[in-house]
């Protein structure tokens, strides 16, 4: 039986979906790619008429979303545990769009506690013939459905279908399946630089055959890959699932059959990328999506031998504290996963983690910037503390910060920091007493 006919009491329009969110209500929706873009922005139109005071809890908008605009603001305020560059956007033109601080980890806990919605908007694939639904690209933790009162699912041709706990959904608990194909966010990955690809180099020789995996994305991040093809039995356990680990996968390099925890399958929470990139998950066995909640658990992260984690950042000072998510006060993108990984690979049996950045930046006016200094600047959020840190890697070298005192720690960040802004560090370093 085609499910249009199985299902079609569920079956509604958008608008007849949105008609099920009340005025007052608290609203969940998923990262990126899972977000029902089409279906939100008719409930952006559907609210101006119908809906005050709704609560819209998400994270990453990687398409535009008219709910983001200022418009729209006393009728639905968006709440972003993570910005894109569509809530970055929206922020800089007067929405009161609003970061939620907080580790991905903890979503589950937040949105079955605090922030409990009684709504949930999803984007799903067609049901398959065991009238099961696939999140695919990002899934959410299956317990929520037990503290949600409706779950409204736009159902999206374009989807992959991709196994895993929390990214299988039966249709019949759907409240209402909304008919609406729309292509998923395309992330396009330049190719890396001279400075990305001597960063990628200090990380890739501490990475042996048979180690597990996690990189987000960006140049760094396809340096890595395009370092680590010729590596063996490499495993994967990452939050984010992109075109470099896929490459990976498609040359062999990792298999994860030397994994101690989930072998045989690369497990990751969200997929960003190209249309390759979700083609090729697509029923995909060596692939499983888990809930953020428990697949960036540092308990979890941990039963990983030879963990090796690497995230970007934007500054570090010279005790060691990094700075990954704002410039100066401005809220840039979020805490995200990075000290949930950061824990989880300190944990690790042989594990090491790696935050990176270039030594420097250029201000608007063109003067370049130490990205190592003395103190970070006002207003910076400090998203993994000192305690934590293990490698900080320039371009210049990997400094190793793990469990350090504070006068090592300053000389190894100087050792890698730009080497026009060296003794000014060093001279800094003393003048504030961590180097005698």
């Amino acid at each position: 039986m085609d499910w249009h006919e199985k299902y079609k009491d569920k079956i509604m329009s958008p608008e007849a979906a949105c008609a099920l969110i009340r005025p007052g209500d608290t609203v969940m929706s998923n990262f990126g790619g899972s977000i029902p873009y089409a279906l939100l922005d008719v409930l952006a139109d559907y609210s101006l008429d119908h809906l005050e005071g709704v609560t819209l809890y998400l994270a990453g908008f990687f398409k535009p979303a008219k709910l983001a605009e200022r418009a729209y603001n006393r009728h639905i305020s968006v709440k972003s545990s993570f910005l894109g560059p569509f809530e970055r956007r929206a922020m800089a033109a007067g929405s009161d769009l609003s970061y939620q601080a907080m580790h991905l980890s903890n979503i589950s806990l937040d949105k079955m506690g605090k922030h409990r919605p009684r709504v949930i908007l999803a984007s799903g694939t067609e049901p398959d013939e065991d009238g099961m639904i696939s999140l695919g690209v990002a899934p959410f933790d299956p317990a929520l459905l037990d503290y949600c009162e409706t779950l409204i699912i736009q159902v999206n041709r374009s989807m992959p279908f991709v196994f895993g706990a929390g990214c299988m959904i039966p249709a019949a608990r759907a409240d209402a399946l909304v008919p609406m194909d729309e292509e998923l966010p395309v992330m396009d990955i330049p190719a890396p630089n001279t400075e990305q690809r001597r960063i990628a180099a200090h990380i890739v020789e501490h990475i042996a055959d048979g180690a597990c995996v996690q990189f987000g994305i960006g140049g760094i991040s396809a340096a890595i890959g395009e370092a680590l093809t010729e590596k063996r039995d490499l495993g994967c356990h990452s939050e984010m699932l992109t075109d470099p680990l896929m490459k990976l996968m498609q040359a062999g390099a990792i298999n994860n059959s030397r994994k101690s925890f989930c072998p045989g399958k690369t497990v990751f929470t969200n997929a960003l990328g190209s249309r390759e990139l979700y083609a090729w998950m697509d029923r995909n066995p060596d692939l499983e999506a888990h809930p953020c909640a428990w697949l960036n658990d540092p308990r979890n992260i941990a039963r990983n031998d030879d963990m090796i984690s690497v995230n970007g950042a934007l500054c570090c000072d010279l005790t060691g504290q990094v700075c990954a998510e704002s410039i100066g006060f401005r809220q840039f993108s979020g805490t995200g996963g990075q000290l949930d990984y950061v824990r989880g690979a300190r944990w690790s049996r042989g594990g090491k983690s790696f935050l990176t950045f270039p030594s420097v930046h250029t201000d608007r006016d063109g003067t370049p910037r130490s990205n190592i200094a003395l103190t970070l600047p006002a207003g910076s959020i400090v998203t993994t503390p000192r305690a934590d840190v293990h490698y900080i890697v320039t371009e210049y070298g990997a400094a190793d910060l793990q469990d350090e005192p504070v006068d090592v720690r300053a000389k190894r960040l100087i050792s890698i920091a730009h080497p026009d802004f060296r003794d000014k560090l060093l001279f800094d370093a003393k003048k504030a007493g961590y180097i005698i």
